[in-house]
């Protein structure tokens, strides 16, 4: 049987792995592969070793006992987090000692040592196999020549027809270089050299991420790929540079670039620019935006996007970021200086300094505490005077609706921060938080900004007949939304149960302040905030209030089953409200309020032959002193009220302090659950609310024609509430549906609710669904009878993809308006995708209010790009915008 032979080698005698291959320094052990051989041909182990030990000046002992090798089909795992100078990795080599194993290994008179047939050597990780790889201690060059692969820890392979380099490292080339990474990148090089340590560069270059398919016998032009005549390396500079380079799709050139240059993609991040973003529309012209993201350090980044448009003056955007070792801070801004402009491009009113800034930061300060704050503002100001055809006088002037629409700003109303504010508001507040397993503290600050439309500039009450030009939007006054200073929550509970049950003590206490309630810009009035009966209307009222709490709710089992547990509830309250009006009306209220009941719940159990099923009637019964009105305390923050599924086994169903819910009610509901052993699942609910007499709280009262009217808009005022329904199945195919019901509990009729069918399949994934509301905001008086249904609200949204092949496929996102029959938003779009790209030929249709266009709907048809990049580049971050 032929012999092999393996060599284990220190740092200094192969350099080889600066191109993927590895350095190396000498030890040796023999296996039974070849027989030995007179030296200047074949040599034994020992004498290779102490030739090499002589050759190189460096010592090492020999080793005498065979080394385990992995097979050579067997990747070496990464383990270079374990590997050190004196602690092996798994393949038994320190860092640096490589390991060389051949069909045979001879040296000559000269020093020149030669692994011949089948030579592989292992370094760090990494896996060089050749035909042959020589080694000359002399002149310390190293080459590996003859189908070279190197294997490279992550599993990346490379490969050439001849791999040079000196000892040292410091210069060395390879011809018909290709490289094939882990994700499927490949890079073709007729020639890649190292100049320096710092410099590498590739002579006629081609990369792509695409497969390489072969049809009739010819390889085809991948989707995409870059060709360059060189390309340059600088990693002291921390770019790559590049000559002549030729970007082509499916073979035919598309884009050519002389030179050009991007940050170097082996860093996580650098300083470079960004694709550009390029749009054509009526209201800015063309626009160019050209985003440079200047990497400050490891930790930070500054983003710098000036936006420039033929119509309109440019608009100045950046974004900062920072990683701290205990949070993150992020800051967006924009600034630009001219006149208001409508979607057609028309402008109004006097150039001033417009902007934005949205920024927010989270923070750590231990594992309990942690701090937040955000700061979001837009300055979009008009001018003071008479608008609506002089009916409407603005003394003060106001803010425009639409700042982030006519610039085309993304993600300005993502949630952020502790609070969340109703949809189009901006906040600016500061929360610090302790929290524990059985402890809470919050305290929190906040002032509010609303980008909500409360009317039109351009608005002529005086023209019945003709159609209205609404291009200039107002947002609702901000002065309208108090600022919070402070807001303070704390809850503790002991550790253990408590008399069989859980016992929580809770403080809480806010500072509520308005600047005013005029209404002549707001489109609200004081009764929409819930102002105290005392208040005026117009005078920004201010409040106080500190409350403290006590509960305890039981949780026990009876032989039976029955789940049942007693509960009290208790709190005390003390309010202060002042400036009601303009004479600074104030007062003071104390209160102590308290629920009292019981929970039950009965679950029934039955498995049959296919299927499970669980029936559970459920049942609260809560008692609580009647509430005693009074005028000076306000319902602020209390108005989103929302009966549901979440809500119906609530003992205060009020969403805040202010409404305490009072009398005698039971909570009633009944839930089940089929499970089959096919794989469908269905769950179901349903529920009500009974009273000894109508909560007065939850009415409303509308005066129309002189005549005064009582209402239950949330359905749970009444002695008989609303019907809760809700219902959900899944399929063992991706299909899953769900319906969520209110149903009005005098005539059963249906309220509001929601209806979703969703479809996940491995070519095709949609979702309808069908959203309403037939009880008006604002009922009617029809014959003299209050009407509260009608057509309010209906909505049908669908999303919906799928590929009809391999790589051809369509999508759309539509947004149907049932009530004013029309397309709110449509988009449709053709997709073509393959292994390394994805392209998007769109569709978009906009007609909602702060989008239109002459008062038509605006449309749009655009290409979207999405190509596999090289690696981790600084095109990889998300630009929020």
């Amino acid at each position: 049987m032929k012999k092999r032979y393996s060599l284990k080698l220190g740092a200094g005698l192969v350099s080889l792995m600066a191109m993927g291959v590895g350095s190396g320094g000498h030890a040796v052990a023999q296996t039974e592969s070849a027989p030995a051989t007179p030296s200047g041909t074949g040599v034994t182990g020992t004498q290779m070793a102490f030739e090499l030990a002589m050759a190189q000046a460096a010592s090492s002992s020999a080793a005498k006992n065979s080394v385990s090798l992995p097979s050579p089909n067997t990747s070496v795992p990464n383990d270079s987090s374990v590997r050190s100078e004196t602690v092996p990795g798994t393949d038994g080599l320190v860092r640096d000692q490589s390991y060389v194993e051949a069909d045979t290994v001879t040296t000559s008179e000269d020093g020149l040592v030669t692994a011949q047939g089948n030579a592989e050597l292992r370094q760090n990780g990494r896996t060089i196999r050749a035909d042959q790889i020589t080694s000359n201690s002399d002149t310390g060059v190293t080459t590996a020549t003859g189908h070279t692969q190197t294997i490279g820890d992550d599993g990346s392979i490379q490969y050439a027809d001849k791999i040079r380099y000196d000892d040292n490292q410091q210069a060395g080339y390879s011809e018909n270089f290709a490289s094939v990474g882990k994700n499927n990148a490949k890079v073709f090089a007729r020639r890649l050299e190292q100049i320096s340590p710092d410099v590498n560069r590739l002579t006629s270059v081609i990369y792509t991420p695409c497969a390489l398919c072969v049809k009739h016998g010819e390889t085809q032009s991948p989707t995409w790929s870059i060709e360059a005549g060189q390309i340059t390396q600088r990693k002291d500079k921390k770019m790559v540079f590049y000559n002549n380079a030729t970007v082509k799709i499916k073979g035919v050139p598309v884009l050519y670039s002389p030179y050009l240059w991007t940050p170097d993609p082996e860093l996580d991040r650098a300083s470079g620019f960004l694709p550009p973003k390029i749009g054509l529309s009526k209201k800015r012209g063309f626009s160019y935006e050209q985003p440079y993201l200047w990497s400050i350090s490891p930790y930070s980044y500054l983003l710098i996007s000036p936006q420039l448009n033929t119509e309109v003056n440019p608009l100045l955007n950046m974004e900062y970021q920072r990683q701290f070792y205990s949070g993150l801070l992020d800051v967006r801004l924009g600034v630009t200086d001219d006149k208001f402009f409508d979607n057609s491009g028309e402008k109004y009113g006097h150039s001033d300094t417009r902007g934005y800034i949205l920024a927010d930061g989270a923070f750590k300060i231990n594992p309990d505490w942690r701090w937040s704050f955000t700061a979001q503002h837009v300055r979009d100001r008009f001018p003071s005077g008479l608008y609506n055809n002089g009916t409407l006088s603005l003394p003060r002037g106001g803010t425009y609706a639409n700042f982030f629409e006519r610039y085309n700003i993304d993600g300005a109303f993502d949630e952020k921060g502790g609070l969340t504010v109703d949809t189009r508001q901006l906040i600016n507040q500061f929360n610090v938080t302790r929290q524990v397993s059985n402890a809470y503290f919050a305290i929190t600050m906040a002032s509010f900004q609303s980008l909500q439309t409360a009317g039109w500039l351009d608005y002529d009450p005086t023209n019945t007949t003709g159609t209205q030009r609404l291009t200039q939007p107002y947002a609702t006054n901000s002065d309208f939304y108090p600022t919070i200073a402070p807001q303070i929550e704390a809850y503790w509970s002991p550790r253990s149960r408590f008399l069989g049950g859980q016992f929580t003590a809770s403080l809480s206490g806010i500072g509520i302040f308005h600047k005013e309630l005029s209404t002549n810009i707001s489109g609200l009035t004081a009764r929409d905030i819930g102002a105290p009966a005392l208040s005026d209307g117009v005078t920004g009222y201010d409040t106080t209030r500190a409350s403290a709490g006590l509960a305890w709710y039981g949780d026990m089992t009876t032989r039976a089953g029955l789940k049942w547990g007693p509960f009290i509830d208790l709190r005390g309250d003390y309010y202060k409200v002042t400036d009601l009006d303009a004479a600074k009306t104030s007062g003071e209220v104390s209160r102590g309020l308290g629920t009292a009941g019981v929970n039950l719940s009965y679950p029934l159990f039955r498995k049959f032959d296919t299927f499970t099923v669980v029936i559970e009637p459920i049942a609260q019964l809560a008692v609580s002193p009647r509430n005693q009105a009074n005028p000076y305390l306000p319902t602020e923050d209390s108005q989103s009220l929302e009966f549901d599924e979440t809500t119906l086994f609530t003992v205060n169903k009020s969403p805040g302090f202010d409404i305490y819910e009072s009398g005698s009610r039971l909570n009633l509901g009944l839930q089940t659950e089929l499970k089959f052993k096919s794989g469908w699942e269905a769950d179901g609910l349903i529920g009500r609310v009974l009273r000894d007499q109508d909560e007065t709280q939850f009415l409303k009262t509308v005066v129309i024609n002189g005549a005064t009217y009582t209402y239950d808009p949330s359905g749970l005022g009444r002695k008989n509430s609303d019907w809760i329904a809700n219902a959900s199945f899944k399929s063992p195919y991706g299909i899953y549906g769900y319906t969520r019901l209110r149903l009005d509990g005098e005539t059963s009729r249906l309220s509001q609710g929601e209806v979703g069918l969703s479809a996940a399949r491995a070519n095709t994934t949609g979702t309808l669904r069908y959203i309403f509301s037939d009880a008006l905001v604002t009922p009617i008086v029809v014959n003299g009878k209050l009407q509260r249904f009608g057509d309010n609200y209906r909505n049908m949204q669908l999303y919906a993809r799928h590929f009809f092949t391999q790589n051809w496929g369509v999508s759309a996102r539509l947004d149907r308006d049932l009530v004013a029959n029309t397309w709110r938003r449509s988009t449709v779009s053709l997709i073509y995708r393959d292994d390394c790209s994805w392209f998007e030929l769109v569709y978009q249709r906009n007609d909602s209010q702060l989008t239109r266009l002459n008062g038509k709907p605006s449309s749009s048809i655009f290409f979207r790009l999405n190509l596999t990049t090289l690696g981790t580049s600084p095109s990889n971050f998300k630009d929020v915008r």
